[in-house]
């Protein structure tokens, strides 16, 4: 979820963008038809309000302009991964 406070954010969305207007409140799916981000254009600043469900746990996000994966167990840790970084599934097993 995303709600407009102040300034003139752009919504980058899989359906394209669009600048959220005084009042806006925008909610997002699980999965990619989810996907968003929140930018500034303008030269004013900008404020959203976004609020997360915490859960459930644990959980993953696919950031795919940076290539990267979100990992966070619900324990308060969280790690950030580059996905050329992966390694087999076998490695240091028994």
């Amino acid at each position: 979820m995303a709600d407009r406070r102040r300034g003139t954010p752009t919504l980058r969305a899989p359906d394209g963008e669009r600048e959220l207007r005084p009042g806006d409140t925008v909610a997002f799916r699980e999965g990619p038809e989810g996907a968003h981000q929140v930018l500034n254009r303008s030269d004013e600043p900008t404020r959203v309000l976004t609020p997360s469900t915490k859960g459930p746990f644990p959980s993953v996000a696919v950031y795919p302009d940076s290539d990267k994966l979100g990992v966070w167990l619900g324990d308060g840790e969280s790690a950030m991964f580059r996905r050329g970084d992966k390694v087999d599934y076998w490695e240091r097993e028994g």
